[in-house]
Order: structure tokens, then sequence, then C-alpha cells
């Protein structure tokens, strides 16, 4: 298994990611809590803005049993686990793969379920909330995947101090 070096870069990570995968566990905390109990919902339920008729469309379900909000729900716990600092640091990188593939991997299913909104002709703002959070989380995931350490690539050369000289 390849192992690789902790990314000084991983560091600033985490200050981004893990406050966003904490918002992403509430909205869909919140979304899984309407889901099962519809008189909760807080959202207008006329107009463009009808959380109701999103959260209730037959597309609001997978196979027509398994609710997507618990499905983000449970995607948003593995992913607060994997934005600690702890997960941030670990050596191995096959957990940075793992954290772009679960990010890209959301990210198709939020451009599905806006395809979804668009086709209904109506937006659920909570479901837009975890939308915009997954797009900047997997933002944040890309970015530090990109300027991690590659694993067996030699170490940058040292730069010379502006006025130095060798003597």
């Amino acid at each position: 298994m390849p192992e690789a070096a902790a990314a000084p870069n991983a560091r600033w990570a985490w200050w981004y990611s893990f406050p966003l995968a904490l918002l992403g566990l509430a909205d869909s905390a919140y979304l899984t809590y309407t889901h099962f109990h519809p008189g909760a919902l807080l959202c207008s339920a006329t107009g463009h803005v009808n959380c109701a008729k999103v959260t209730t469309s037959s597309e609001s379900e997978i196979f027509g049993h398994i609710p997507v909000a618990i499905v983000g729900l449970v995607y948003f716990a593995v992913m607060t686990l994997l934005m600690t600092p702890w997960a941030w640091q670990m050596r191995n990188e096959w957990v940075h793969r793992f954290r772009l593939l679960a990010t890209g991997g959301a990210m198709g299913m939020v451009v599905y379920l806006v395809s979804v909104e668009i086709h209904l002709k109506a937006i659920c703002e909570y479901c837009t909330g975890v939308h915009i959070i997954n797009f900047l989380l997997f933002f944040v995931v890309l970015a530090a995947f990109l300027y991690r350490p590659v694993p067996g690539a030699p170490a940058a050369a040292p730069t010379r101090k502006a006025g130095s000289r060798r003597g």
C-alpha cells in the first residue's frame, strides 16, 4: 500500500472541510427528520421555492424505498470523520484518494438532484444548502489532493535566498 507523507498543505484543508462537513451533516439530518415528519419542514410551500414538492417527489427516494436524505446523512457522517484533523494527517494515500472519490461522486449526485429540481420547477433551500456545501467540500478536497506530496517523488530542492553569495 503506497504511503505518503502528510501534506504540509493539508493543515489548511481541515480548517475549511471540517466545518463544512458539520454543516452538511446538520442540514442532511434536518432533511432526514423532515422526510419522516413532513409537518416539521420550515419552508415555503408555494411558488418556485417549494421544499415539500421537492422532498416528497418520487425522485426523493432511491429505488423507491431509500430516502435521498438518509443517503446524504450517511455521506456527511462519513465525510465528517474524513475531514477531522486526524484524518487529514493520516499518511495513507488511499484515505486521500477515497476522500476525493467520495466528494466527486457526491458532485455527480448533486448534478442529478439539481436536474430533478429543474424538472419539478421547484427548489428546496435546504437541499440547495447541501449542494453548495458539497461543492465547496469537493473544491477543498480537490485542492488539497492536487497539492499533496506525490509518493516516491523527490523532495523539492532548497531555494537560494536572494543576496546570498557563494564564496
